[in-house]
């Protein structure tokens, strides 16, 4: 075949793949982006519905408490000496139950079911000093919430208030030196113990139950199997997938200090909007039901996980700042320090406060009245969620924070003017989970494969075009200067026949040009001896 037709085939077929690459890639993110939301909308028959109704991903807590280690001496007014000790591993059962939809599939809705199961074969492999059966001393909770009730709930009657002190100075004289600090087994400070000022409080209407407990096994929220929780299923807008509507029947949390704040929004921080890859750095919203608050989450990096490409969010730290650094907190009532949310109002009067971890990135002066045994580490302590960035799933996470609660000298019941004020580390709790590798295959296999798939024809119908365009110009290059080369060749031959020709005809001149001589010499010499 002529290299003139080579050259025409293949920049007619260049030009046809790029043409068709360029064109059709608008088309195919088109598709590539319907696929998704149409995978990820939460809508009966689905996987999608069957992994949102029963997380598939294991979750599990990590709880670690802190053990007051010279009782005596604290409650003489020395700083609490703390040793942290842990963690005890629980699985987290979550189930959604009842759900039911909308019409218009707009709306999901259910009723939150949750169970924690203890594993003691995980417990075991991370803890080694402790079991279930240790006993430990902590503060004496009860005790800081009547100081609490008596100071700064003014919903009690100051009669009801004379009760409590005559209570507390009664229970005064039976404690002897420990009167600030309690003991039990480790089971029995999270899942509950009997108390006498528990019971006192309970039977005054001013606590939900006789027994003392740091922990729950089921949801902490009283409405959580009466009133249901209503979300964004994605089907009308994929934007506002899983976003709360109503949590267990309420649109706000009722306890800060302004409308704003209230606002219950976000997720429940398991699914979030997907394409994340064309706006990473947006902010995305959970609803932490333990913060009785909405917290916003940025883009940190972008970081992977089991070779899955994910973007990593963290909490900023302005969020837990107090109102002096942040006036917008002066409704999450931050008057103190930073790196702390004040719960007092949320959780009925006690005096709780939460901050992440061993008080990482919180004011340094709340380590200046207690001793800690261990020192805050950012990787170790920090809260993240680590998301895929084209579905929207988190991946790997980890959800830490600490509750402490606060000591503070009281007006009334004397009792407390020995105790050395601080702000005491009662529970730590890591709630993390992780994609498992079945998972990982299905979604490569599912979701991110044909989306792979996708991208790499693209590009080699564009290479392909590009070569095949780029071959055309060669071949047209060199037809090109072949013509020249063969012009010149014939230029030259033209050059080299004149020079030959006129060679020899000079030399046809030369040689005539003798004989001439050569006949007027003879005559002249004919001439010479010619007679007289």
């Amino acid at each position: 075949m002529p290299k003139e037709y080579v050259r025409l085939v293949f920049l007619i077929f260049g030009s046809a793949l790029i043409t068709l690459a360029v064109v059709g890639k608008t088309p195919l993110k088109n598709f590539i982006d319907d696929m998704i939301r149409q995978q990820i909308t939460i809508k009966p028959g689905t996987a999608t519905y069957d992994n949102w109704q029963i997380p598939p991903v294991p979750v599990y807590d990590d709880i670690y408490l802190f053990n007051i280690t010279n009782p005596a001496e604290f409650n003489n007014g020395s700083k609490a000496m703390l040793d942290m000790v842990g963690p005890f591993v629980y699985r987290k059962n979550e189930h959604k139950l009842q759900a039911n939809f909308t019409g218009d599939l707009k709306f999901a809705s259910y009723f939150d079911g949750m169970i924690f199961v203890f594993d003691p074969e995980e417990t075991r492999k991370a803890n080694k000093e402790t079991t279930l059966n240790s006993t430990i001393f902590i503060p004496n909770l009860p005790l800081l919430t009547v100081a609490s009730q008596i100071s700064h709930n003014s919903l009690i009657p100051d009669s009801l208030k004379t009760v409590l002190e005559d209570f507390v100075e009664a229970w005064e004289q039976t404690q002897g030196v420990n009167w600030l600090t309690l003991n039990g087994t480790v089971d029995q400070i999270l899942w509950g113990m009997e108390d006498p000022i528990m019971k006192q409080l309970y039977k005054l209407k001013l606590a939900p139950s006789p027994y003392l407990a740091l922990q729950v096994n089921g949801s902490t929220d009283p409405d959580a199997l009466t009133k249901p929780t209503v979300v964004y299923t994605g089907y009308t807008d994929i934007s506002k997938v899983d976003q709360y509507y109503f949590y267990h029947g309420k649109k706000s949390s009722g306890c800060w200090g302004s409308e704003a704040a209230n606002v219950i929004n976000g997720t429940e921080g398991s699914m979030f909007e997907p394409l994340f890859i064309y706006n990473k750095s947006r902010e995305i919203s959970i609803y932490n039901d333990q913060l009785f608050r909405s917290v916003d989450l940025n883009f940190v990096k972008e970081s992977s996980y089991e070779g899955l490409t994910c973007y990593q969010y963290k909490i900023p730290e302005w969020a837990l700042e107090s109102m002096e650094n942040n006036p917008t907190n002066e409704a999450y009532y931050a008057y103190i320090y930073s790196g702390m949310l004040n719960l007092t109002q949320c959780a009925q009067n006690v005096p709780l406060y939460v901050t992440k971890a061993l008080f990482l990135d919180a004011d340094p002066r709340l380590l200046d009245n207690i001793t800690l045994s261990v020192v805050a580490n950012a990787s170790l302590h920090d809260t993240y969620l680590c998301i895929e960035p084209y579905t929207g799933a988190v991946i790997d996470g980890h959800k830490r924070v600490m509750i402490n609660v606060e000591i503070e000298h009281h007006n009334t019941l004397g009792i407390l003017n020995k105790a050395h004020p601080a702000f005491i580390p009662l529970i730590s709790v890591d709630e993390h989970g992780s994609i498992t590798p079945d998972l990982i295959t299905e979604l490569k296999s599912k979701l991110l494969t044909p989306i792979l798939v996708a991208h790499i024809s693209f590009y080699f119908l564009l290479s392909l075009g590009v070569f095949l365009t780029l071959t055309s110009v060669t071949v047209h290059v060199k037809i090109i200067m072949d013509k020249y080369r063969g012009n010149d060749e014939e230029d030259q031959a033209v050059l080299v026949n004149n020079e030959v020709g006129r060679a020899e005809s000079e030399k046809a001149s030369l040689e005539q040009s003798d004989q001439y001589l050569s006949f007027d010499g003879a005559n002249s010499r004919y001439y010479d001896i010619e007679p007289e």
